[in-house]
């Protein structure tokens, strides 16, 4: 190469390595204006290397139980009633029905009774006729309700025997970081956030009754928490939270669920209550553009760098948080790991709190706070400052899909008050639209709730089968959309269950599980609100399922969930294995025992005998949870009736209504149903328990006692009066759900079933379309023998 040609290749060398270090340099520009800035941890919250949990997630297991449901095509034959019923193979059992009652069974081939006042549990309206020889109508309501049993006791189990020591100690834990940096002068600047963080802390631990004795309080944040602690105690309305400086709603501290009578469970309940409904807003409320509300930003952030500075503390909140999801879902407010994720964008990790007020990264913040989601379901008030919008909360209160059904289908004024029938109706049920529409005509004062209904219905249409399983809530919620469907139109189904009445028993078949899955959940779930064997003979008689198959397929999947979903976390037993896969079994022998029914193919006397122990089965069942509890030291003595309330949505005050209601809706004792049944040629009576479904307005929070009270159980107490030197018995309650004697008498107790109170609310008026308004006298005639096997 000549020394010209060399000369032009080296000037042409060196341009290109000064382009790329030039393009180099440029790049590591760009690269480092988008880089998450971190800064020195020198000053960093425990002056300690970065904690792992700043980069963890929340725990998830990988768990897949397929759902199959059975191929079949319905083909059951029709069969003949005469109107006397006498042509029935089992004529004459049953003795005491009306003739407009006779009519039902004639006209409809069933007939729904009012309670007979001699059953507590659903269950137990299967035990009695077994020793009797009666034929048993297995319901899609007992098979749902045999669910909330478990569901019910393991979540108690759990927040008892697990979650109860991990939030006492996270609660002391958050008390005392926050008490350190609020007595350290590195923290001066942040004064008064760390004195309300503290405030905050300490109102939980108090709520735990936690000894708080060693941390010496100061009296500015003391004095604050026990103005704090007289309103949660008082539980009474809506008023200004003298630590939050927003209006709370204290009545949601009302004990109520399965968490009244157990002092563990009362504590667990209140500070569970204050985490969940404690909401720190991300906005000013009162600005037309995006304004950050950076006091309620910052003491924020600073709980979730105290929540992260130490392993033990997270994993303690993240315990809590993750098990409860797999219940109830997950949070529908922003919470520790949504804001972790903020401050690492816009501070680094694990940055010095001290950050928190530096005023140059508020454009950052605004910025990231804008792509945080906002909350699913909002509550409409106008007379409240109770934060609605997108907002911090320390353990918030887990989003559902009915609970935005209901949100989304109330305006205050026009249509405060929703209905259970809201959500059955967004499951496109076109007969409870009709019910709506008939009875409370929501279209009439509010035109856009047809429009709201179809945004809901698109929603749940969009709402896919792996999403339905994430948690044992949705599923459960899944199983009613299934249990809520007409077979009017189904070809091959039995006679009984094509017509309208039973499209109405199934609607209230679905509110009455509903009612059983809002009062187990209480605790977590936000709520709505606005302002306003071999063949040998049969000798025991036929026994019948409710041949929906889809529900217990669903049940079936839920259940097999819900073992493996507890199992995969050590939370699971042997005496709950085995309570588990007794449910299992129970609920495929439904499902397997109603295609046969479907397809004319004859039940095994296996099988048959398996329905008839159907309530002794479920008897056991619940008397094991009860040894399960009893053995973790928890006594468990309320679950002597399938009767419940719980409270669904909040009409908060305003101009109009100075004072709060609350929907509820609750189970009275169940109900009675006889329907025409055909096994094996043979056309008979058989009998069943249904919910007793209840919707209406309360101006108070209302608990099972105050229930049970309205609609006629009462809890009697007997013991000896020292004074009077004779034997009382006595109501253990007052009308005020008081007791009646101090805790230094000693008493047993019984249950007493009496007439109703006058001040029971009604039925809603639809369910008179398939339940009989005349007396329930119908009893079994004993005299009467059958010969089954013939």
């Amino acid at each position: 190469m000549n020394n010209k040609k060399f000369k032009s290749f080296f000037i042409i060398i060196v341009l290109l390595c000064q382009i790329i270090i030039l393009t180099s340099c440029a790049n590591t520009q760009v690269k480092q204006e988008d880089e998450i800035p971190v800064t020195d941890n020198d000053e960093g919250l425990d002056n300690k290397e970065t904690s792992p949990v700043w980069k963890s997630e929340m725990s998830s297991y990988d768990v897949n139980i397929p759902y199959v449901l059975p191929e079949f095509t319905p083909q059951v034959n029709n069969y003949d009633i005469n109107k006397d019923l006498l042509n029935l193979f089992n004529a004459g059992q049953y003795t005491g029905f009306t003739e407009e009652q006779k009519n039902s069974i004639y006209e409809d081939g069933f007939v729904v009774l009012k309670p007979s006042y001699s059953d507590l549990q659903m269950h137990h309206i299967y035990e009695f006729p077994m020793y009797k020889k009666s034929p048993m109508f297995i319901t899609v309501d007992s098979a749902l309700h045999l669910y909330h049993i478990f569901y019910d006791n393991s979540l108690k189990y759990i927040e008892l025997s697990s979650m109860y020591e991990k939030l006492d100690k996270l609660s002391q834990s958050m008390l005392k970081k926050s008490i350190e940096y609020y007595n350290d002068p590195q923290y001066e600047n942040l004064k008064e956030e760390l004195k309300f963080v503290s405030a905050y802390f300490m109102t939980a631990c108090r709520l735990m009754e936690i000894n708080i004795d060693e941390h010496n309080i100061p009296s500015e944040i003391s004095s604050m928490v026990d103005k704090e602690i007289v309103l949660i105690n008082d539980a009474s309305e809506f008023k200004e939270s003298p630590i939050l400086n927003k209006d709370l709603d204290y009545s949601q501290f009302v004990v109520r669920g399965h968490y009244a009578g157990n002092d563990n469970l009362i504590r667990y309940f209140k500070t569970m209550m204050w985490y969940g409904q404690c909401g720190f807003p991300v906005f000013m409320d009162e600005e037309t553009e995006p304004t950050l509300d950076m006091d309620n930003m910052v003491k924020s952030m600073i709980i979730t760098s105290l929540a992260l500075s130490d392993e033990e503390t997270f994993k303690n909140y993240e315990n809590i948080y993750s098990t409860t999801a797999l219940y109830t879902g997950l949070s529908d407010d922003l919470g520790i790991f949504e804001y972790r994720d903020l401050i690492k964008k816009v501070y680094g990790t694990n940055p010095n709190i001290n950050i928190f007020k530096d005023t140059s990264y508020n454009d950052k913040l605004l910025e990231q706070a804008l792509l945080l989601p906002e909350p699913k379901i909002q509550a409409k008030y106008s007379m409240v400052t109770t934060p609605v919008g997108k907002q911090f909360r320390f353990m918030g209160q887990r989003y559902s899909f009915d609970a935005e059904t209901m949100q989304n289908l109330i305006e205050p004024q026009l249509r405060p008050v929703p209905s259970g029938l809201d959500v059955i109706s967004a499951f496109d049920n076109k007969r409870a639209e009709e019910i709506l529409d008939i009875y409370y005509a929501p279209k009439i004062n509010w035109p856009n709730y047809t429009e709201n209904l179809e945004i809901m219905r698109d929603k749940e249409k969009s709402i896919t089968d792996d999403e339905w399983k994430s948690d044992l809530y949705n599923g459960w919620l899944w199983s009613l959309k299934s249990s809520s469907v007409s077979f009017e139109d189904v070809d091959g189904m039995p006679q009984f269950m094509r017509n309208q009445k039973w499209t109405d028993k199934n609607i209230h078949t679905a509110l009455g599980s509903y009612a059983e899955l809002k009062h187990d959940s209480i605790l977590y779930k936000k709520q709505s609100g606005a302002e306003m064997g071999g063949g040998g003979e049969m000798t025991i008689p036929y026994n019948y399922v409710e041949p929906n198959v889809e529900v217990y397929a669903k049940l079936t999947w839920l259940a097999k969930n819900t073992k493996e979903n507890l199992s995969i976390r050590n939370m699971l037993d042997e005496r709950s294995t085995e309570i588990l896969d007794s449910i299992i079994e129970m609920q495929e022998t439904l499902m397997n025992v109603s295609v046969k029914e479907l397809t004319n193919h004859a039940i095994t006397e296996e099988e048959n005998i398996k329905l008839y122990q159907y309530g002794g089965r479920i008897d056991y069942i619940m008397q094991s949870l009860n040894y399960m509890l009893m053995d973790a030291g928890i006594k468990d003595d309320d679950n002597y009736t399938s009767a419940l309330i719980a409270d669904v949505s909040t009409v908060a005050p305003n101009e109009f209504v100075p004072s709060g209601n609350y929907l509820e809706l609750g189970n009275g004792l169940p109900c009675e149903i006889y329907v025409v049944c055909n096994t094996n040629g043979k056309t008979y009576l058989a009998k069943g328990s249904l919910f007793n479904y209840y919707e209406f307005l309360s101006d108070k929070r209302m608990t099972d006692e105050e229930w049970y009270n309205l609609i006629g159980i009462k809890k009697v107490i007997h013991y000896q009066d020292e004074t009077k030197n004779e034997f009382v018995t006595q109501d253990l309650y007052d009308e005020n759900g008081n007791k009646t004697v101090g805790d230094d008498v000693e008493y047993f107790e019984s249950v007493e079933i009496t007439e109703p109170s006058p001040h029971v609310p009604s039925k809603p008026e639809w369910t008179k379309s398939f339940i009989s308004e005349q007396e329930n006298k119908v009893t079994i005639n004993e005299d009467l023998e059958i010969d089954w096997a013939n």
